[in-house]
């Protein structure tokens, strides 16, 4: 077994006909109650578009989510993300405040356990870049410390002009390990 072995397992639910659906076509059963209020707050900023601006978004409008948040902006050839926002609740679980820094140059700085943790978000940033939708994700990895496991879960909501490709992505994520 190499080093991160199934150091992180990942499962994707996709967004349509109003609800989130893994792979196999299961509907997601259980949403924490912050990312759902984030949905609906999102949705409501639509406005008939598949995906508001991020003018449309103001954090002021929702203080209790803040701690949840993370503010992505999509950067192009290659693909990468760029962490503009990360609130508190996000930093305190994952011991780290990664604001300002892309996922791929995490990957670059870290170990194998933390570059497998910072490839599952390159597939995850992926999967939102091309279908510009809605993701719910749920993650389960091993800790830094190798002696504990971690899980959380997230939803990672497209923001963009109508009629271009994405340029930033409102997550949330809730840890619940």
């Amino acid at each position: 077994m190499s080093q991160t072995g199934n150091f992180a397992e990942l499962c994707l639910y996709r967004f349509g006909d109003g609800v989130f659906r893994n792979e196999a076509g299961r509907a997601l059963q259980d949403c924490p109650e912050v990312l759902a209020d984030l949905h609906g707050y999102w949705r409501s900023r639509c406005r008939g578009q598949p995906f508001p601006a991020r003018a449309d978004i103001d954090p002021v409008d929702i203080p209790a989510l803040l701690e949840h948040l993370v503010l992505l902006d999509v950067l192009r050839d290659p693909l990468d993300f760029r962490y503009r926002l990360v609130g508190g609740h996000v930093v305190a679980h994952s011991r780290r405040n990664v604001q300002g820094q892309t996922v791929r140059s995490l990957m670059a700085d870290g170990g194998p356990r933390a570059q497998a943790l910072q490839e599952k978000a390159l597939i995850v940033g992926e999967a939102l870049a091309t279908s510009q939708a809605p993701l719910f994700i749920d993650l389960s990895y091993g800790a830094p410390d190798g002696r504990s496991r971690k899980r959380l879960q997230g939803l990672l909501l497209p923001l963009g002009e109508p009629g271009k490709a994405i340029n930033m992505v409102l997550g949330g994520l809730h840890y619940l390990a």
